[in-house]
């Protein structure tokens, strides 16, 4: 059988029968028993062909490329540029047999909280794939801030969301890096926290708003992902020793 090449990385897990498992690459034919808890790994973009003569049962498991390295940011705490899955016809790992079996039960039965433990096995599954069945290939340039590119996405991305709660992890995710990189990489680029950076973008958005509208001072701040009038003024006073109110006044 013909398997063109797909974005994932794959996991087979096998559950039930044996069988002698044949596979090609890019290189000659290889092949293998495989048994019950046995499980074959496949990177990402691989084409290949298999060939199998007993009946078994299998379970696919599909890892995201970009979801893998999302994991690895986080585990290593450094910019990941590549990951590539080890291709194994056979390996044993109770571990991530016992993961993957999990996510298939998850899967069939959909109990109440299952989005959750499904969520937590992802990260499990993808930690052990990257301990135990990854080569992973770290970027060579992180002390420069971030990128052009990324310091605008994540500009529009806040100037989009001023009336709401930004998380950090939302901010990462624009710029396509971890929690703990990104806000490192970011002190950099702009010498201030993502928090304080925030802020200073809300304010200048009231300012801006006071200066150009009659729009009531509540509205405003709830405009601009404050709490109410009163959080907007303690906060715009600290910062510009006056009221908007005043300010208004002031500017008009």
């Amino acid at each position: 059988m013909d398997v063109p090449p797909i974005s994932d990385h794959v996991i087979i897990a096998y559950l039930r029968g044996s069988t002698l498992m044949r596979r090609r690459a890019s290189g000659p034919w290889s092949e293998e028993r495989v048994r019950p808890g046995d499980i074959t790994l496949l990177t990402s973009g691989a084409f290949t062909q298999w060939e199998w003569p007993e009946c078994i049962e299998v379970v696919h498991t599909y890892v995201g490329a970009e979801q893998l390295a999302s994991t690895g940011r986080d585990m290593f705490d450094r910019e990941i540029s590549e990951v590539e899955l080890a291709d194994i016809i056979k390996a044993k790992d109770n571990r991530l047999f016992r993961t993957v079996a999990s996510l298939a039960r998850e899967a069939r039965e959909a109990h109440v909280g299952s989005r959750l433990l499904v969520d937590s096995l992802t990260v499990q599954l993808n930690v052990q794939l990257l301990r135990n069945h990854a080569h992973v290939e770290f970027a060579t340039h992180t002390a420069g801030g971030l990128t052009p590119r990324q310091m605008s996405a994540v500009r529009d991305y806040i100037a989009a969301n001023l009336h709401r709660n930004v998380s950090l992890e939302e901010l990462a995710s624009t710029a396509s890096l971890s929690r703990f990189h990104f806000s490192r990489q970011f002190r950099v680029a702009t010498g201030s926290t993502p928090h304080e950076f925030v802020l200073t973008h809300r304010l200048e958005r009231v300012k801006e708003l006071l200066r150009r509208t009659r729009r009531p001072i509540a509205v405003i701040a709830q405009d601009c992902g404050f709490a109410d009038q009163s959080h907007l003024t303690r906060v715009f006073k600290k910062r510009f020793a006056v009221t908007p109110g005043d300010f208004r006044t002031r500017e008009h």
